[in-house]
């Protein structure tokens, strides 16, 4: 197996040129304060259409024997957008499958940049086997998301200009999925400054690396629902396993809560969008899952490709893990004023009531009682938690 090499990624960087954002290194007091480190956030979130994806794309287009038999990918997202725009750029034909339960805006954004999307089955596997049928009946060149040393070397471009924009980092955090992008980042500075600690972030519901490293060999690990779907991706392969093993440090692993509390945080003190594949990295320095590891800090925030009608969801469940919302269950009985007396509790603890929901029959509730389920915005989790223990005192 051929090894890639910076060589590679720096012939990448000068195929790709203009065609990506040099997108900024963002110092952040806030993470900084946070998490007692000297953070940077390098924002790929704010690349063309929104995450790294188009640099390897672009790379493996610039190199194509036969350009207008076009080029073919299967994805559910930010790789489809990646590949359709760098064919659009490039002024080949692109066609894109995805599954029928891909989110509508990317769907409309991959069609946007000039593919032929073409909507089949409902998982991202069934979509992946059409491109690659569509590739051997007409020639179209399939770009893997991944497992490809041309994708690899391009999104290794980032690690080149990340030393260009902090010659000295101590420590870069990347999201890790299929692996392509900590690989290709690894390469490019493990070559140039050995002494960095590269980390890698799973999310722990679809974690492959870490299983993989304990067996010495790529192994699948199952597919579980996530809020970081971008990087839920149940198997390394080999190629990517062979060269993740000699320049990623450590893998790491945060679970849902944490990559929404991070998702919210990142919004809220960072005033950036960022997808929950991409913010796991901000994840493990807010959890403290790194430990000491040497500052600078470098935060890769891979993606902000965030499904508008998903974002709602997202931060209610990252506001929830930083304390700052709650759901309440309270039985009272059922006589005037009960509810005015609990809502007056929660308001005087200073909470803000959001839904309220009132129930007198059904599940077993006790004759002459009410359950309510109350939703409950708060200034933090003592507020939370001084809102849990009055109404548990009403109830005694």
């Amino acid at each position: 197996m051929a090894r890639i090499t910076i060589e590679d990624i720096r012939a990448a960087a000068a195929r790709i040129g203009d065609a990506v954002t040099l997108t900024p290194l963002l110092p952040s007091p806030s993470f900084s304060r946070l998490t007692g480190h000297t953070v940077y956030l390098r924002a790929e979130n704010l690349q063309r259409t929104g995450s790294f994806k188009i640099r390897g794309a672009t790379n493996v287009i610039a190199q194509l024997s036969d350009p207008a038999a076009g080029v073919v990918a299967g994805s559910a997202g930010n790789h489809a957008q990646g590949v359709a725009l760098a064919a659009q750029n490039a002024g080949v034909p692109a066609t894109i499958f995805m599954p029928t339960t891909a989110p509508i805006p990317k769907v409309e954004a991959t069609r946007g940049y000039g593919a032929d999307v073409q909507l089949v089955g409902d998982n991202i596997q069934t979509a992946v086997e059409a491109a690659q049928t569509f590739a051997a009946e007409t020639g179209a060149r399939f770009i893997h998301p991944y497992d490809d040393p041309d994708i690899i070397a391009g999104q290794g471009t980032l690690g080149l200009e990340l030393l260009g924009q902090l010659p000295d980092p101590g420590t870069v955090v990347v999201p890790v999925g299929g692996g392509g992008l900590i690989t290709g980042v690894g390469i490019a500075i493990k070559t140039l400054h050995p002494s960095t600690r590269l980390i890698g972030v799973e999310i722990e519901s679809v974690a492959p690396y870490q299983a993989s490293l304990k067996a010495g060999q790529p192994v699948p690990v199952a597919f579980q629902p996530t809020v970081a779907d971008g990087i839920a991706v149940p198997q390394p392969s080999e190629l990517v396993f062979e060269h993740f093993v000699d320049v990623v440090d450590e893998v790491v692993t945060v679970d849902d809560r944490a990559a929404a509390r991070a998702v919210m945080l990142l919004l809220e003190r960072g005033k950036l969008v960022v997808e929950g594949a991409g913010a796991v990295g901000a994840a493990a320095l807010l959890e403290e899952i790194l430990g000491d590891v040497p500052d600078p800090v470098v935060i890769v925030l891979s993606g902000g490709n965030i499904d508008p009608l998903l974002v709602g969801k997202v931060l209610r469940y990252g506001l929830e893990a930083a304390g700052r919302y709650a759901w309440y269950r309270v039985l009272i009985p059922d006589t005037p004023g009960q509810l005015a007396m609990v809502l007056e509790t929660i308001a005087a603890h200073g909470g803000n009531v959001l839904t309220v929901n009132h129930r007198r029959e059904g599940a077993g509730l006790p004759f002459g009682s009410t359950e309510l389920g109350i939703a409950v915005e708060t200034a933090g989790p003592d507020v939370t938690q001084a809102i849990r223990a009055a109404l548990d005192d009403l109830q005694s």
